[in-house]
């Protein structure tokens, strides 16, 4: 229902929309000044007109909620609603970004004054902006930075507060990104790392093992528990991922029925298995060792082994290996490139992987081709040592 107040010579009206999430009113008003030569009759037929076309436009949503909404109140808004859909981790990154960037450069503005020219501000103010190790941000990082910036905004057309949406990169230059390199092992370097691995502790020697043998990610490794081998089909369930935010370690399940799925191992793996399944029994019956989730890795605390343990741990043994420094995401890599030069279909791979589409498998098959190229020039350097001939048995013919 509307209400009407008169303030000299204008009428302002309002129309009441229910509360927010914070259980607070929301009211949308506005103000009709009539015609200086409008007689009474007339006024009070068209205010009439005027509160009943403002009230159905309030109730379709075509008169926005919160027009006066700063951009920091709607980040509020938009993380309380994102913590139903994101994963912990992911959360935990989108609330540190919108904090820590977005926040002190555009939350004293109301949203719906927001234009691509303050964005484009904002994109220049990250270009400048300095890390703790005074280095400037990496271009993929700012996109990646925008990216929540555009988020945050097409939420707020969803949710009709804005009817347009200022942060389409059409509108704005974003710095340029070198293309994604993709680091991957070659079989000299495997071979090495394997070598290597003999002396170290059987968990590392049978998580690193298994990273290459799957192609999982840290998270989904660390997640593993015995229940997840299926023994008699060689074969091994990844349905959960580890996640550790601010110190707390919890297990998430998958929200895409791709990562969701059962990849076959070889028989020297189930072997290792095996033993390593005895070893860690024997351990926990002489009382060394914990294991009340039945996990696969635990750290030195009987606990959860969290991913970035994971990667010090590879980057410590590459440094004491003298080893290059390579993430250990690149197992991941590895794993796909080996079965793709082996012949495995591309499909076959994308699947073990748990991607959601083969583009993304694809990357490997470029890495590939980078990899042929790279072969053809060194036999071009090795095997051409007479340029410009073709050497016959009793001829020479001169290329032109």
């Amino acid at each position: 229902m509307a209400t009407i107040r008169q303030r000299g010579n204008s009428y302002q009206i309002r129309v009441s929309c229910g509360t927010d999430i914070y259980s607070k009113k929301i009211v949308e008003s506005m103000t009709w000044k009539p015609d200086e030569n409008m007689t009474p009759r007339q006024i009070e037929k068209e205010l009439n007109r005027v509160v009943v076309h403002f009230e159905e436009n309030v109730k379709k949503g075509i008169v926005k909620s919160n027009k006066k909404i700063k951009m920091h109140e709607f980040c509020d808004i938009y993380l309380e609603m994102q913590k139903k859909t994101l994963s912990p981790t992911s959360y935990h990154v989108y609330q540190n970004i919108i904090n820590t960037y977005i926040v002190p450069a555009l939350g004293h503005l109301k949203l719906s004054d927001i234009t691509p020219l303050h964005l484009q501000k904002f994109i220049y103010a990250l270009t400048e902006h300095k890390t703790n190790q005074n280095k400037p941000l990496n271009p993929s990082t700012i996109r990646n930075y925008y990216k929540v910036v555009q988020s945050i905004f097409k939420f707020a057309c969803r949710m009709k507060f804005l009817d347009y949406n200022p942060s389409s990169v059409d509108n704005l230059d974003l710095p340029k990104t070198l293309p994604a390199h993709t680091d991957i092992f070659d079989e000299k370097e495997i071979s090495l790392m394997l070598d290597y691995l003999e002396k170290e502790p059987i968990m590392w020697k049978i998580l690193i093992h298994l990273a290459l043998c799957t192609g999982c990610r840290r998270g989904e490794l660390a997640a593993l528990q015995w229940d997840d081998i299926i023994w008699e089909k060689k074969q091994i369930q990844i349905s959960k991922s580890l996640y550790s935010v601010n110190g707390e370690k919890n297990i998430k399940f998958p929200k895409t029925k791709n990562s969701n799925r059962v990849i076959a191992i070889p028989d020297y793996m189930i072997q290792m298995l095996r033993q390593y399944k005895i070893w860690q029994t024997e351990q926990t019956l002489v009382g060394y060792q914990k294991n009340l989730n039945d996990m696969l890795f635990l750290d030195k605390n009987s606990d959860f082994l969290a991913s970035d343990n994971i990667s010090r741990w590879f980057e410590n043994f590459l440094e004491r290996n003298n080893m290059p420094h390579i993430k250990f995401h690149a197992l991941r890599h590895t794993s796909a490139t080996l079965l793709l030069a082996s012949g495995t279909n591309i499909k076959t791979v994308s699947s073990r992987l748990g991607h959601a589409s083969i583009v993304t498998t694809n990357r490997y098959v470029h890495a590939m081709t980078e990899a042929d190229k790279t072969a053809a020039e060194t036999l071009e350097q090795k095997l051409n040592f007479r340029k410009g001939t073709i050497v016959g048995q009793n001829s020479k013919l001169s290329l032109k």
